[in-house]
């Protein structure tokens, strides 16, 4: 089973983690197809770049010795035509370059000549990289989010699993490593190179894995010693993603643009060919840490989803998730970066974060429920039509109210449910009178601004709080709702109010 909270932890069995990546591996595919990269700001990056020379091997030899961390290479002509220019004392690149001549070339049977263009020899000229040119602003590549967000995982995990993959191959950590990427794989001597610089423990741990796919499916002895390189960055990011992800590190926010910028062209039979053997790597990969985490007694927290529902109709019928971490709760509207939840910080910057009351939180999140099952509900009006006023009793005990309209098995809400019966029923008589649903949207725009008994709170923040929006001291102990730091419990200490 997963880790979930400070526990031992459990190893999995086979059919569970092949079940989870298959599950996981769908996802992979659908983002390769749907991730949408600020598509207009990627085809721009694409057109600036495509107007450079495409570099021969020799050539990019050249470049990587006289300037290691070189982006885009250009001659003085063609970096004045984009605007800009070679800043001053700049030492240039020297590559080869053609130097063509005229032929006359005459045929044979037909003794008609034509003249040709041919390549005559090659002569040493000047480069400059973009990082020694002034003016115009370059357009950004916007394919690659910089890092994935830290993780308690990683953290914890990084230096075993380094020392244990250690046992397979050579891995250097370097601290000044050159060029843009994250760390290489070198087939020839079959080791690895981590980039650090500054680069926090997570994001090292990230391109560990992916590296390590690298040695296991691109090693000069391995299956795809000679794939392509779409392919072959296909395969390791993949890995790394279904690998972490199997262990609560979501880093979809960094591997899904990056598939899509290597792998966005690659059909549904190239992607399921490949699907294969990535899933039998990250499953070996995945017990590799397994023990890892074992053998080192390792204990960490992941994210975990407690309840799942939609809202009502009149909050937009979105999803709404109750998700712990480490013992706090969140209420989480809508689709969230998963990457967020990776750590405890920024997991209390999602959505509403409800602190450490699980009971509070379990109240919070059953009152924000669009769906209530029909048998736990009673419809307390009598009128014929679609819909209803229920009352349903929460986990805490609790009752509470709201407009609904039943199918055959559940109850859809169209209002929040309210511990005020008062206020529910006054909706459902306003909704009720109208001719359509659009009037209860209208309602609750008006809910939102309307502040009726003048308390400080409006309307629509009294029937979620369970207040009574026309009186401003529901529990009468003399401090307005607006203020109350518990607007239903009488407060026998006057001072205690809200800070405004």
């Amino acid at each position: 089973m997963k880790p979930k909270g400070q526990t031992q932890y459990q190893r999995r069995t086979s059919s569970e983690i092949a079940a989870e990546l298959t599950q996981l591996s769908e996802k992979v595919k659908q983002a390769v197809k749907e991730t949408v990269i600020n598509p207009e700001e990627y085809k721009r990056y694409l057109d600036y770049a495509s107007k450079f020379p495409q570099r021969s091997m020799r050539n990019q030899m050249l470049i990587f010795k006289q300037r290691p961390g070189a982006d885009l290479v250009a001659g003085l002509k063609a970096w004045n035509k984009q605007g800009r220019q070679v800043i001053k004392g700049t030492k240039a690149i020297k590559v080869f370059a053609p130097v063509m001549g005229k032929e006359t070339e005459v045929d044979e049977k037909t003794k008609e000549k034509t003249e040709k263009t041919v390549i005559k020899g090659y002569k040493a000229v000047p480069v400059y990289d973009v990082n020694d040119t002034k003016g115009v602003p370059l357009p950004v590549n916007p394919v690659l989010p910089t890092n994935v967000q830290e993780s308690d995982f990683a953290k914890k995990v990084f230096p075993h699993l380094l020392k244990k993959l250690r046992e397979d191959l050579p891995i250097n950590i370097d601290d000044n490593y050159p060029g843009e990427a994250n760390g290489h794989y070198n087939r020839l001597q079959h080791a690895i190179t981590i980039k650090t610089n500054g680069r926090d423990t997570t994001n090292q741990c990230k391109t560990l894995i992916h590296e390590y796919a690298h040695s296991q499916f691109h090693s000069v002895f391995s299956k795809y010693a000679l794939a392509d390189e779409q392919t072959r960055e296909f395969q390791a990011e993949s890995t790394a993603y279904l690998t972490l992800k199997s262990f609560g590190l979501d880093t979809s926010d960094y591997s899904f643009p990056y598939l899509k910028g290597w792998a966005g062209s690659l059909d549904d039979e190239k992607l399921m060919q490949l699907q294969t053997d990535i899933q039998k790597e990250s499953a070996k990969l995945i017990r590799r840490i397994e023990d890892v985490i074992i053998e080192n007694d390792l204990k960490f927290e992941v994210p975990t989803t407690l309840r799942e529902n939609t809202l009502s109709k009149l909050e937009c019928e979105g999803r709404v998730r109750l998700i712990e971490l480490a013992g706090h709760y969140s209420l989480v509207k809508g689709e969230c970066k998963e990457g967020l939840l990776n750590n405890l910080d920024s997991f209390k910057q999602v959505g509403e974060y409800l602190g450490q009351d699980r009971d509070g939180a379990i109240k919070s999140f059953e009152i924000k429920q669009g769906q209530v099952p029909l048998v736990s509900c009673e419809q307390l009006d009598k009128n014929k039509g679609s819909m209803h006023l229920y009352k349903r009793q929460l986990t805490s005990g609790d009752n509470v109210y709201f407009v609904g309209a039943a199918s055959l098995t559940n109850v859809k809400a169209v209002t929040p449910s309210t511990t005020n019966l008062e206020a529910a029923a006054s909706l459902y008589e306003d909704i009720t009178k109208g001719k359509s649903l659009g009037s209860a949207e209208k309602l609750l725009e008006s809910l939102k601004t309307r502040d009726s008994d003048r308390d400080g709170l409006t309307d629509y923040q009294e029937m979620r709080l369970g207040t009574n929006p026309l009186n401003p001291d529901t529990d009468n102990d003399g401090i307005p709702d607006g203020r109350d730091v518990s607007p239903k419990t009488p407060t026998p200490n006057r001072g205690q109010e809200l800070s405004l």
